[in-house]
């Protein structure tokens, strides 16, 4: 029987970062049968696997508080069924997760219970430091490979075998200078600034920043010459062009090569603020919500009194960049930040050292890159599971009707 492996994936970062894992895999053992529960990259990565199976598209499955994760609710629980059904039918060798903490952390008891090894890539709220949250998927997994150091060691410190591998956007930094060319190729003439615009990959993120990130590239443009390219996911275009104007130009699935043309950035809060980061762009991270889920904030979270949100700070401890949330997420505000970065050389040079420690506290001087190292985890995770059945081990099964799974924010 020839290898078999599924891949989970929910949210867009997600989504991408598995995808090339599974490309990796499958170009170091083209005979595997890799099946997927993701997006559409991960989608077009298995695609070429020989018996490979897509059980369903997560497109959209991911939630930010209770309002938002009841949407998805019923539609989370139906992907969750099928993929028990696939395993009740098809004998797998390992499962690999990938962050989507609030769907794969209600599956992980039940693959455990089927005697299924488990990779999890990316493992729910990796970035903390401190705190038990996170840690309770010790207890049903087999290996965790971790972008951060710390998140390595709080989890071997209560049993797991977990590794630092490194995040797979630093990757892009071994690649040669293409700035020249990607401006050329967006239009931009000499040294005209170019501004990036990420208003978030959910609709609901769009909604609320674009128009403001609109107005702020109005506000820019009247006393400069610049250029502005947006990017958001190719299912977003035609949402985000009803909120900016012509005179922006969208780009669909090319954050990185907009991020690494770019002058300046306005990046909307989460795994855009890293990428920024390693690719050297000068952001103003940005973040609002509607009336409710701001409501929803102030009852749920504001007593915590997290210090920081953009990736960037969070690792560093300090602010790095700018961050403008909720009442702060203001068009004048965002424009005042932005024109600092545009004009003033020495806040550049401070990000752009703050910039060398982001890159890295995610392993840029690791000797592999993260997606190779998991690659070779999963092979030895793989290699000890045939080692095992060979050995006569055997694995109970469950049945969809008893998955208790409910979906909520991931944790």
């Amino acid at each position: 029987m020839p290898t078999s492996v599924l891949l989970i994936a929910g949210e867009v970062s997600g989504d991408l970062h598995t995808a090339q894992l599974a490309r990796k895999l499958l170009e170091r053992n083209p005979e595997w049968s890799l099946h997927a529960l993701g997006g559409p990259n991960l989608r077009k990565a298995v695609a070429d696997s020989p018996g490979s199976r897509f059980l369903g598209d997560t497109s959209n499955c991911s939630a930010i508080g209770i309002l938002s994760a009841s949407v998805i609710y019923f539609r989370c629980r139906e992907l969750a069924k099928r993929v028990l059904h696939f395993l009740q039918k098809h004998e797998v060798d390992a499962v690999i997760l990938c962050d989507w903490g609030g769907f794969n952390g209600r599956l992980l008891p039940h693959l455990h219970q089927l005697g299924i090894p488990v990779l999890y890539y990316f493992p729910p709220r990796s970035w903390q430091r401190t705190g038990s949250a996170g840690l309770d998927i010790a207890r049903y997994v087999t290996r965790v490979a971790t972008p951060f150091q710390w998140s390595a060691e709080r989890l071997n410190a209560v049993g797991c075998s977990a590794e630092w591998v490194g995040h797979p956007l630093v990757e892009a930094t071994r690649l040669t200078d293409t700035r020249r060319i990607l401006r050329a190729e967006f239009g931009i003439g000499g040294e005209q600034p170019l501004v990036a615009l990420l208003p978030g990959s959910r609709g609901t993120e769009i909604r609320v920043l674009a128009p403001r990130l609109a107005e702020v590239a109005q506000r820019l443009s009247a006393t400069r010459d610049l250029k502005f390219v947006a990017v958001v996911p190719e299912s977003m275009t035609k949402l985000a062009r009803s909120y900016l104007p012509d005179w922006i130009t969208i780009l669909s699935d090319r954050a990185s090569d907009v991020l690494r043309a770019c002058d300046a950035a306005i990046v909307k809060m989460g795994t855009a603020t890293l990428e920024a980061a390693i690719a050297g762009a000068p952001q103003v991270a940005v973040y609002d919500v509607s009336l409710f889920q701001r409501l929803e904030w102030c009852l749920l979270w504001a007593w915590k009194r997290i210090p920081f949100i953009a990736m960037p700070n969070i690792i560093l401890e300090r602010e790095a960049i700018t961050e403008l949330i909720g009442l702060n997420c203001r068009p004048e505000k965002i424009e005042q930040s932005v024109a600092s970065v545009l004009d003033d050389e020495a806040v550049r040079l401070r990000i752009f050292n703050d910039y060398c420690e982001v890159s890295r506290a995610l392993g840029s001087e690791l000797p592999m890159s993260a997606t190779e190292r998991t690659a070779e985890m999963v092979e030895e995770m793989v290699m000890e599971a045939v080692m095992v059945r060979a050995r006569g081990g055997e694995s109970g099964k469950v049945t969809p009707e008893s998955l208790p799974i409910s979906v909520s924010s991931s944790p």
